[in-house]
């Protein structure tokens, strides 16, 4: 009897460790008006910005847009798993930088003043932003 609880205990004791040392690649909603910016402090309010970075150990920093999480990355160089940020056309909607198409224009008012915008569409854009269109290497080296 003693060998089989033990068996069993080490089983779930072995079960949980795993459970623990995997990482979440997945974002966390923002709380919006509640959350603060990891980088500026701010508090995180308009709906139509913000991002995250999951640091490969899985913990999430929120940022009040997408430029502070750009300025964080180029002034800390980070090790991360996972960056996300808002889309402009789908507010609250936490989308990869890889898959976003980002303008900048002082047609578009950042928080932060960068007149930074990220799309998940592109042909949501006005025909005159098509050209302005940059990925998210790019603004790395932008910013």
């Amino acid at each position: 009897m003693y060998y089989k609880t033990t068996g069993i205990l080490i089983f779930y004791g072995f079960l949980i460790a795993m459970l623990a040392c995997t990482r979440g690649t997945q974002p966390e909603p923002i709380d919006f008006g509640n959350d603060q910016c990891a980088y500026c402090r701010m508090t995180i309010s308009d709906p139509q910005f913000g991002a995250e970075l999951i640091t490969d150990k899985g913990r999430i920093s929120k940022y009040d847009a997408a430029e502070c999480l750009v300025n964080y990355i180029n002034e800390s160089s980070p090790t991360y798993s996972q960056l996300y940020a808002v889309a402009y056309d789908q507010p609250k909607s936490l989308k990869p930088v890889g898959e976003l198409h980002f303008v900048i224009s002082s047609d578009f008012r950042s928080p932060m003043g960068a007149n930074l915008v990220a799309f998940s569409d592109s042909t949501q854009l006005d025909q005159k932003y098509q050209s302005q269109i940059i990925d998210w290497n790019t603004l790395l080296e932008t910013l």
